[in-house]
């Protein structure tokens, strides 16, 4: 049992007082606590035993300190474990940082009281998805288990910051499922989360800030329960799995919630009708079209919705009514009146497309590459120097943009792959080293490598060199 006043001697030679209970839970509990070394505050946070490969998580992210995205910007907004406490038996906890969260709120806090406007929801979004997209990319992890109470946000800037971040991890250590309705069907139905479990509790939090309600709380799924005497948590696996349906299913109205006379669902509905289609198209994306295990790698990546955002913050109006700062969307988030469709200018005139230069002919040099593509078949294609792919061409998974160029360099002999997506890649040599090729840089090919576009998702190996 933890005291207050209790000295703590952790993994990393330095001794931390007990100073305030901050929080419980079922298997932890969480002190604010003082280094003797530094004299800062700092929080802890103490299991009561290592339940589901926990300890195995913390200990990988201690490893790695701070996450650092594509551009080489450490991630301070995302708080990791620093160093480990040993307990008595089988407890154990970790030393984090205390993150002043006096102007930050939840979701919960915004519906009750500053709820951001768009522009700032635009960021908040693209805030978040940033920190998925270098979970995912840079280090092949993933979040696990979105939480609202560990995800904080300044109404006013959009900045985030998430706490408590044990959960991260990568996909072959097994930890923990996630939150009840943050847990993709898939992982409801027996599969570890991954990126792409990801993908669907990233939708789900976004629906959440904008909406204020859960994607699959409606008529069908409290009947369900009714009918077999459950709580919704017992019936997760079939109302939130097997038998999932979007609450705005274009063509399954059964658990639609537009017709409730219920205020609370009158004000989702309300909201819901106020986006920008854009989002809802992410929405129904995830929530109907890439629902089911057969089609998650489908599903809208972390860029997809940075693109959104990016789009939607550009062309932001003023509404004439309330004057607030809205979306291009037929009515206006703050107030619901219909806003004045923007006047398109005229189309300019074609530009005469000039008659392409005879293209010198090129090195024999190819390489022969399996590709390997979530839901397709796998494939072999050869490509020779100085010819390009796009996205599209290589996987269903990846965008209709350039996304690699064959090179011959001459100098070295040797043949390159250029990365002309805007994502880095994860290169596995034959040697099993991994290594980094951010977007425009060249990587050397040799037999054997394995190029990784998105984890799990879209792969290249390189077979034949010729």
């Amino acid at each position: 049992m933890l005291k207050k006043g209790q000295i703590l001697h952790a993994n990393n030679g330095k001794d931390y007082t007990l100073l305030k209970k901050l929080g419980a839970g079922g298997q932890a509990v969480v002190w604010k606590v003082r280094c003797h070394n530094d004299g800062k505050l700092y929080a802890y946070k103490h299991y009561k035993q290592n339940r589901m490969n926990v300890r195995a998580n913390i200990e990988d992210l201690i490893r790695i300190g701070h996450f650092v995205d594509s551009a080489g910007n450490v991630l301070d907004n995302v708080i990791l474990p620093i160093t480990i406490v040993e307990g008595e038996g089988e407890s154990f906890g970790y030393v984090m940082e205390l993150v002043d969260l006096q102007d930050f709120i939840t979701i919960a806090g915004a519906f009750n009281g500053t709820y951001p406007d768009a522009k700032i929801l635009c960021r908040i979004i693209r805030n978040f998805a940033h920190v998925f997209e270098t979970l995912h990319l840079t280090y092949g992890m993933c979040y696990k288990d979105v939480n609202e109470g560990n995800i904080f946000f300044h109404p006013l800037t959009g900045e985030i910051r998430i706490i408590d971040n044990d959960n991260i991890g990568y996909s072959s250590k097994f930890t923990i499922k996630g939150t009840s309705r943050y847990i993709a069907p898939e992982v409801w139905l027996g599969e570890k989360p991954n990126h792409n479990s990801d993908r669907f509790s990233f939708a789900v939090y976004v629906f959440r800030l904008l909406t204020g309600g859960w994607p699959f709380d409606g008529p069908y799924s409290e009947a369900y329960c009714q009918a077999h005497n459950m709580l919704a948590k017992d019936a997760a696996p079939v109302i939130y799995g097997s038998d999932a349906c979007f609450i705005w299913h274009p063509t399954d109205h059964s658990n639609s919630i537009e017709s409730s006379n219920d205020a609370r669902l009158r004000g989702q509905v309300t909201l819901w009708k106020r986006l920008p289609q854009e989002f809802k198209d992410l929405f129904l994306d995830t929530f109907v079209t890439n629902l089911s295990r057969e089609r998650a790698a489908e599903r809208p990546t972390d860029a997809d919705w940075k693109a959104a955002c990016d789009h939607l913050e550009a062309s932001l109006v003023t509404c004439r009514h309330c004057h607030a700062l809205t979306f291009e969307a037929p009515v206006c988030l703050e107030c619901g009146k219909r806003l004045r469709p923007k006047q398109n200018a005229p189309a300019p005139l074609p530009t005469p497309i000039p008659t392409p230069a005879p293209v010198p002919a090129q090195h024999h040099h190819s390489v022969t590459l399996k590709v390997l593509s979530a839901g397709e078949a796998k494939k072999e294609i050869s490509l020779a120097v100085s010819e390009r792919r796009k996205g599209r061409e290589i996987s269903i998974n990846l965008t209709d943009t350039d996304l690699l160029h064959i090179l011959y360099s001459k100098k070295q002999k040797k043949l390159g792959i250029r990365n002309c997506s805007d994502s880095p890649w994860i290169i596995i040599a034959k040697d099993k080293q991994k290594s980094i090729c951010a977007p425009g840089d060249v990587q050397t090919l040799e037999e054997g490598m394995m190029i990784r576009i998105i984890p799990k998702t879209a792969q290249l190996n390189v077979l034949r060199i010729q």
